[in-house]
C-alpha cells in the first residue's frame, strides 16, 4: 500500500487507522477498488425507452422488435 503524505496517524498507514470508516481514509478517499478500464458490460447502443401500449398494441410492437432484432418468436 503506498503512504498516504496527508495521512498524520500510524505512519500513513490507513488500514491500521482508528479513523478509518466503511473503507474509506480520513479524508474520505476509497482505501481500494473503483473504477478500472474495460471493467462493467459492454454497451449494446440501445437505450430504455417507456411507453404506454394496450395488450394487443403491445403483441404487435414485440412481434416487430423480435422481427428486427433476428429472433424467431416471442419470449
Amino acid at each position: 500500500m503506498t503512504k498516504k503524505l496527508y495521512c498524520t496517524q500510524n505512519n500513513g498507514d490507513c488500514k491500521t487507522c482508528s479513523l478509518v470508516n466503511y473503507n474509506r481514509d480520513c479524508q474520505n478517499n476509497p482505501l481500494h477498488g473503483g473504477a478500472r478500464p474495460g471493467s462493467g458490460r459492454p454497451t449494446t447502443g440501445r437505450k430504455p425507452r417507456q411507453l404506454m401500449a394496450t395488450d394487443p398494441e403491445w403483441i404487435k410492437i414485440r412481434e416487430y422488435a423480435d422481427k428486427i432484432r433476428g429472433k424467431n418468436k416471442l419470449n
